[in-house]
C-alpha cells in the first residue's frame, strides 16, 4: 500500500465508493484493481491462516511471498490507473491550439491501455497462485481461495474491458498486439479457474 497521503488507499471504504460513484476518477480500472486486491487477499488469507498451524513450511511461505509481491503490484495499479485516467482527462481539456496536446493525448492513451493490461497480467498470475495454493490451504479455508479467485477473475475481466475501450485510434499493428494480449490473458485465466473447479 502506498505511503503517499494522496493515494486512494488512504480513503475509507465509504470515501472510495463515493469517489467512484460521483467523480470522473477513480474509474473502472481502479475499482477493478481494488476488487482483485481483495480477491488476492482472500487467497493469501487461506495460506497465512494455514501456515500459522504449521512449522517450517517452505512451500507455503514461498507462495505467500509471491502473493505479497503480486498484491503490491495490484495495489499500485489502483493509483496508477486513476492517475492515467486523470491525465487523459487533463489532456482532452487542453485547447486544440496547444502544441503539447497531441503528444499528451497519445501518451495518456498508451497509459490507459498499458496500466490495466499490466494489472490484468498480475491478476492472471494471482489466479495461477490460487491454483497452487489449494493443496497448501486447510480444507476449511478453501472456500476463501475459491471466492478470492472469482474476485480476481472478475477484476481481470473488468481491467481488460477497460483497456479494450481505449483501443480506438491505435494503428493496426498496435491494436492487434493489444487484442492478442487480452485474448491470451482471458484464455489463461479461464484455464486457471477451471482447474479450481470454477465455472468462470
Amino acid at each position: 500500500m502506498s505511503t503517499d497521503s494522496r493515494s486512494l488507499w488512504h480513503f475509507s471504504l465509504t470515501e472510495f465508493q463515493q469517489a467512484v460513484e460521483k467523480r470522473p476518477t477513480p474509474g473502472c480500472g481502479a475499482a477493478a484493481a481494488v476488487n482483485a486486491c481483495f480477491g488476492l487477499s482472500l487467497v493469501l488469507k487461506g495460506l497465512r491462516l494455514t501456515a500459522d498451524k504449521r512449522q517450517d513450511d517452505a512451500d507455503t511461505a514461498e507462495l505467500i511471498e509471491r502473493g505479497d509481491a503480486l498484491y503490491r503490484k495490484l495495489a499500485a495499479a489502483v493509483d496508477d490507473d486513476a492517475a492515467a485516467f486523470a491525465e487523459w482527462l487533463a489532456a482532452k481539456r487542453l485547447d486544440d491550439a496547444n502544441a503539447d496536446k497531441p503528444a499528451r493525448l497519445e501518451a495518456a492513451q498508451a497509459a490507459s491501455i498499458e496500466v490495466p493490461l499490466a494489472a490484468a497480467a498480475c491478476c492472471e498470475q494471482a489466479l495461477a497462485l490460487a491454483v497452487e495454493s489449494v493443496d497448501e490451504t486447510a480444507p476449511m479455508l478453501e472456500s476463501d481461495t475459491a471466492v478470492g479467485a472469482l474476485m480476481v477473475k472478475a477484476g481481470l475481466e473488468a481491467l481488460l474491458i477497460g483497456a479494450e475501450a481505449n483501443l480506438d485510434g491505435l494503428d493496426d499493428e498496435a491494436r492487434r498486439n493489444a487484442e492478442r494480449r487480452c485474448e491470451t490473458l482471458r484464455t489463461d485465466a479461464g484455464g486457471h479457474c477451471r482447474r479450481l473447479g470454477l465455472d468462470a
